[in-house]
């Protein structure tokens, strides 16, 4: 268990950090907390790893020059806000009860900035993962899918598991839009995200029964 002055140091950043006011996602950063909280005080749970990028302000020169320059026009509000609250996230936790663990006890959390695709899901599918790509490297060429439908050009932003559920933005820079897209098997297949970013974003911090009990993946 993370202690509760460990957290605090973990979330220092965003002690008083909100999004851009009016947006859905303006105290994403305080309900990301509350869920981070809940996960590590559940007894059946072990938070393995945890990691939160510093808060980037709006005015900021970097939005320009990393994100919406490459993008090639104005990035989506909710999606801003977001960003202003986390440059990144990186967060991995486990079901003690899980069989593979024979009743032995799991290692201890650490922190760990694991946003990286080559770090993600080593495990077998035991853990449950949200590791969200930092806002500066979200449209580089190296946060580019690399074997990807013609088509499309997809960015990975929460790749929560190596080979399914990974989720992606495809930019249309003729038509200046931008869409979430799910990709399952390295990305042979591909579709669009059923809801809006900020019902995606709260979805995945939903405390319910499957948070706890399904640490592996089906």
């Amino acid at each position: 268990m993370i202690t509760e002055k460990e957290l605090e140091t973990i979330f220092a950043e965003q002690l008083d950090i909100k999004g851009i006011p009016g947006t859905k996602m303006e105290n994403f950063s305080q309900d990301f907390k509350a869920f981070v909280n809940k996960l590590n005080s559940n007894k059946d749970v072990l938070i393995t790893h945890l990691y939160v990028g510093y808060a980037t302000p709006i005015d900021d020169k970097r939005w320009k020059r990393y994100i919406e320059k490459p993008l090639g026009f104005d990035l989506d509000l909710e999606i801003k806000s977001f960003y202003t609250q986390f440059s990144s996230i990186s967060l991995r936790w486990i079901n003690v009860n899980h069989p593979k663990y024979k009743g032995k006890k799991p290692k201890k959390f650490k922190l760990f900035d694991s946003t990286k695709k080559s770090d993600v899901d080593d495990d077998s599918g035991t853990a449950k993962n949200i590791l969200i790509t930092s806002g500066f490297q979200l449209f580089d060429k190296n946060n580019r899918v690399t074997a990807q439908p013609e088509g499309y050009d997809l960015y990975y932003f929460n790749y929560s598991h190596f080979f399914a559920g990974q989720l992606a933005y495809n930019i249309n820079k003729e038509k200046k839009e931008m869409g979430l897209f799910v990709g399952d098997d390295y990305f042979a297949d591909v579709r669009p995200l059923e809801i809006d970013f900020a019902s995606y974003m709260y979805k995945m911090i939903e405390f319910n029964d499957e948070v706890i009990n399904d640490a592996a993946r089906e």
